[in-house]
């Protein structure tokens, strides 16, 4: 090993790592817009890596005109070949780990996953071995080093994307099993989502280990060397050995999640949950071999139900393919499940294949099903939640009630597709229903409230009267303001405001403030502007605006990915039994609602509001989200509730349709659906699966930088250590090694003399 490393031509390996380098880089930072776009993930980062594997890998096995005295060196050909294997690897994994610290520069903007750079780094490496063995055999098996180069590419962009094949060309199972363990990105699937897995690891590492037996075979011919009978026998044993390890090494699945919230391994919870089965539930899932065949994703599904199923005897696990079994598709058709479609591409035209990937679970005579599945990421909230219904046979109700004037159908119509999807009945409740109070009183489950400027004095004491004698847990959206959200945003007072009395009764007070925030949502707005910024007609203008009103919150216990609250109103505490449940940044700041203008308190026009100058404001934490955990009493009854559980988050507008399309962006921004799902598992006495949900919950916003000062200063640090101090510090260690490398020459020439 040592000689190899001595002969590294370290000046071209120090320029083929500076190259390297920078390709990655530009390639995620810059081509892929990681500066304008809106995740830390870092998947786009490794995955490029295999198509520039194409040629560094050939580059670092190029053969060097020193390797014409390999033949005098006094070792045995399989120590030759195994040491410039290990000396190939090592100069991989040297720019494999020069890579870390332009993953860290993403650190600045959000935060990374370290177990998801450890498991990609790692499934990398073996990545490269097995492509080293491969250009070492093919480096032996043609002496000519510019054809062995291009071969070597050809073979190595060839393994980049044969899995593709399957798009074009229908395929044999078996075939399409070895085309797709030929591929980087099946293996690499799992490792990109924190996911260590000994198949993967297996099939590279046998990989590895087969071609470097055929380049010792293969050298040995070569030189006609004639091989005993024992060697021949040993040799062809090693092979198959090799082969039948790797056709074989998907029966090694041993998992480890090192992902940081965990995401695919199983909480305690279920764990526990699963151990108390004693009846036998069946999950089975029907998956269309042709959707299995192209996407890595479903094998991770199967794995999954695996795993979820060994946890108890009781539960019984089988796959099944519609596509090849009538009685499957006809089951499947009987629950209403309908397959989904899939464009593939054959004989120059594009076609659709119908496939199904669904998951029907039955316990006693009753069934819960997942119709359509693509990732295993959701899986254990999924079979955990729909398992605990079926055993339970309890209904997860919640009580909606709009008090705003508008329509849950209409102004609030993604909400209730959202809570269906996530396992809730909705129980929508009309409060000009002359029947209101015994629609309460027929009723169980937590109340979600939306609004209150049009709730009156009777519905208020009903509404009281059901939290402290029926159901003491509720979720309240309100606001003793309104907004004209369909036309200029102003702000004005609400008429009605007995909710929020009765929400100050148990010591949550609506300050006369509203709330603004540094931290805010980037809005698109269109404005005509004359040149001294005087609205005009005749000069449209578009501009991207951080509008203070819409407050971003930035990740914290109670919102992991943080949300946006849309005009929220300050709150004070003065009861021992509430706390804070959302808080603004540290750069929060209000604006005081002035009660002379009742037809707009403050000023909330966009661009008038970027003219402001809020250096004088005081800045610092607002609460602008509150938990009442305890003992509570009647404002309008004469009851007392012991064990209340009340959220208030005073934004009637934070599900509200329209709101969130302006804060969606291309693919939408459903943060506040997914706590307001969270919070309502927590109320309905399930904060396990509100766990579980929230492992899924991932932050890979860029949330740390919340002004453009900040964002430019963060931008001009990154670019230097993208592009200045990653190749100067390359270059530096480079040349430092080349001059102790010539001085070791030369004090060995000295000696010689």
């Amino acid at each position: 090993m040592k000689i190899n490393i001595k002969h590294i031509n370290i000046l071209q390996f120090t320029f083929i790592a500076i190259i390297f380098n920078l390709l990655v880089s530009i390639n995620f930072f810059i081509k892929n817009q990681f500066f304008v776009g809106n995740s830390t993930n870092l998947t786009l980062f490794f995955a490029v890596i295999p198509f520039f594997a194409i040629v560094l890998v050939p580059a670092l096995c190029y053969k060097q005109s020193i390797s014409v005295y390999d033949d005098f060196l006094p070792l045995s050909t399989t120590k030759k070949i195994i040491q410039s294997f290990f000396t190939n690897l090592l100069k991989f994994t040297v720019l494999i780990l020069f890579l870390i610290p332009n993953c860290l520069v993403v650190n600045f903007f959000g935060n990374i996953d370290f177990g998801k750079v450890f498991t990609s780094l790692f499934c990398l490496i073996f990545y490269g071995a097995s492509l080293i063995s491969l250009c070492i055999f093919i480096n032996q098996l043609i002496k000519n080093k510019i054809t062995a180069f291009i071969v070597s590419a050809l073979s190595i962009g060839l393994f980049s994307v044969i899995h593709m094949v399957g798009l074009y060309v229908q395929l044999p199972k078996s075939i399409s099993a070895i085309l797709n363990n030929l591929s980087f990105a099946w293996h690499f699937d799992q490792a990109s989502k924190g996911i260590f897995n000994t198949k993967d690891i297996f099939w590279l590492a046998g990989f590895s280990v087969l071609f470097i037996l055929l380049t010792i075979f293969v050298t040995e011919k070569q030189k006609g060397r004639k091989l005993s009978k024992n060697k021949l026998i040993t040799r062809s044993f090693s092979l198959i050995v090799t082969i039948l390890f790797m056709l074989n090494s998907t029966r090694y699945n041993f998992r480890i999640d090192f992902s940081k919230n965990k995401t695919f391994s199983l909480s305690s919870y279920s764990k526990e949950f699963l151990e108390s089965i004693s009846f036998p539930v069946n999950i089975s899932y029907y998956c269309s071999n042709s959707l299995s065949s192209l996407y890595p994703q479903i094998t991770e599904i199967s794995d999954y139900l695996s795993m979820y199923s060994n946890q108890n005897k009781n539960i019984n696990y089988i796959k099944k393919d519609p596509d090849s079994n009538e009685n499957a598709k006809k089951t499947l058709d009987t629950y209403g499940i309908f397959s989904q479609q899939m464009k593939t591409q054959k004989n120059n035209t594009t076609q659709y294949i119908d496939v199904y990937s669904a998951i029907i679970i039955e316990y006693n005579g009753n069934t819960q099903v997942i119709p359509f599945i693509m990732s295993a990421s959701t899986l254990e909230f999924d079979l955990t939640s729909k398992i605990k219904t079926l055993i339970t046979n309890k209904q997860r109700i919640v009580n909606i009630i709009v008090g705003n004037g508008m329509s849950l159908s209409s102004d609030y119509d993604f909400l209730v597709p959202w809570l269906n999807n996530q396992g809730f009945v909705c129980n929508e409740i009309h409060i000009e229903n002359p029947n209101f109070a015994n629609e309460l009183k027929n009723t169980t489950g937590p109340l979600f409230v939306i609004g209150d400027s049009q709730i009156k004095i009777a519905q208020a004491i009903e509404i009281e009267n059901y939290i402290l004698t029926k159901n003491q847990n509720a979720l309240f959206n309100i606001s003793p303001y309104s907004s004209n959200i369909s036309d200029d945003w102003n702000i004005t007072q609400n008429q009605n405001t007995n909710i929020v009395e009765m929400i100050e009764n148990w010591g949550v007070i609506f300050s006369q403030n509203i709330v603004a925030d540094i931290s805010s949502a980037q809005i698109t707005m269109y404005s005509q502007q004359s040149e001294d910024n005087q609205f005009a007609s005749g000069n449209s203008q578009t501009q991207i605006l951080n509008y203070p009103l819409w407050v971003s919150l930035l990740p914290q216990e109670n919102a992991t990915l943080g949300a946006t609250m849309f005009w929220p109103v300050e709150l004070s505490i003065l009861a021992e039994n509430v706390k804070p449940f959302f808080v603004s940044s540290p750069m929060g700041y209000t604006y005081q609602t002035d009660r002379n203008s009742p037809h707009k308190l403050i000023e909330s026009n966009p661009f008038v509001l970027q003219t402001y100058d809020i250096k004088s404001k005081e800045k610092s934490t607002k609460t602008i989200g509150a938990q009442i955990k305890g003992k509570i009493s009647g404002l309008f009854n004469n009851f007392e509730a012991e064990n209340a559980n009340i959220i208030v988050i005073p934004d009637q507008y934070f599900v509200n349709s329209l709101m969130n399309g302006y804060i969606g962006g291309e693919y939408g921004d459903y943060r506040n659906y997914e706590l307001t799902t969270n919070i309502l598992y927590n109320l309905n006495n399930e904060s396990e699966l509100s766990q579980i949900k929230s492992k899924l919950q991932v932050d890979e916003s860029l949330f740390k930088i919340s002004t453009t000062e900040e964002f430019l200063h963060y931008l001009k640090i990154s670019n230097l250590i993208l592009f200045v101090v990653m190749p100067c510090s390359i270059l530096i260690i480079g040349i430092v090694l080349w001059i102790l490398k010539k001085k070791k020459l030369t004090s060995f020439l000295l000696q010689l003399q």
